[in-house]
């Protein structure tokens, strides 16, 4: 039987700030932080898995979910002080920071700018760095933004490259009607913010904690650019889906994360074999 969610909100200057806290246990809590435009709802299956066995808190980001969103900017080193101010509130004690994808870049901003406060990262299909092409198409999309015209209009133009054609309908047409909620405004500073003028191959060469990085199919995030950037990382792959792993293939990213979790945690001994693949969808590949 999976542990309930709570949903309870915190109040930051006058910025209502949403989570939802699930779970107990004498293992390293686990903190979710869900992608560009959506919520910590994204993450529910893997807070349901995790939660089990110990302490874990989704967030809804800043201008995301159910938390407000106040007219500012939004980036990653916003969020990223949002979240190390709601480990304080909440006594979160150097918990293992899950991101997918935007959430990816805000885990390791924070694991750079406060390591202390954290215990490992996980980044799930996140955009570190792609090909040149890529780089311009995102830079012309951003350019036109006004052009689009709203939420729902952008994740409809993201959808090729997020979905792929095989992915279940039904979790597709989900994300999107999610994602379509979130402020206009917000979406605008959050995607050159964190797409455009992020850092996140700096952050990732000065990375010192444990980190680990699943992709999918997709986005040109390639696990060698990210064994390039910093060999160190462990990483692996979902077989078979698109960016919104996490909802498509639970099983998958679970085994995954567990396998990477126990790791960070010593537990029963674990090591992972140099060069040695897992099987399909079962572990990661440790650090070369």
């Amino acid at each position: 039987m999976s542990a309930k969610s709570n949903t309870s909100k915190v109040v930051r200057d006058g910025v209502s700030l949403a989570y939802h806290e699930a779970g107990a246990g004498n293992r390293s809590p686990i903190l979710f932080v869900h992608g560009f435009g959506c919520s910590g709802n994204h993450l529910r299956l893997q807070q349901q898995h995790f939660a089990a066995s110990t302490r874990t808190v989704a967030v809804d980001l800043r201008g995301h979910g159910a938390s407000d969103a106040p007219l500012q900017e939004y980036d990653p080193i916003g969020f990223a002080d949002d979240l190390r101010w709601l480990c304080d509130c909440l006594g979160l004690e150097r918990p293992i920071v899950v991101g997918h994808s935007m959430g990816g870049n805000i885990a390791l901003k924070l694991a750079v700018r406060a390591p202390e406060y954290v215990k490992a990262i996980v980044m799930i299909d996140t955009f570190l760095d792609g090909d040149a092409s890529f780089v311009q198409g995102l830079r012309e999309l951003s350019d036109n933004l006004e052009a689009i015209g709203g939420s729902s209009q952008l994740f409809e133009t993201l959808s090729a490259m997020l979905f792929l054609p095989s992915d279940d309908p039904d979790v597709r047409k989900d994300v999107l009607e999610q994602c379509a909620r979130t402020p206009w405004h917000v979406l605008k500073s959050a995607f050159a913010a964190h797409l455009l003028r992020g850092s996140s191959v700096a952050d990732l060469q000065q990375l010192t904690i444990p980190a680990a990085y699943i992709g999918a199919d997709g986005l040109p995030t390639e696990i060698w650019r990210v064994e390039g950037i910093n060999p160190r990382v462990s990483t692996g792959k979902t077989v078979g889906v698109g960016h919104f792993s996490p909802l498509l293939v639970p099983d998958q990213v679970n085994a995954m994360l567990g396998t990477f979790v126990d790791r960070v945690e010593h537990i029963r001994g674990f090591r992972l074999r140099r060069n040695c693949r897992p099987p399909l969808g079962a572990g990661i590949h440790a650090p070369r």
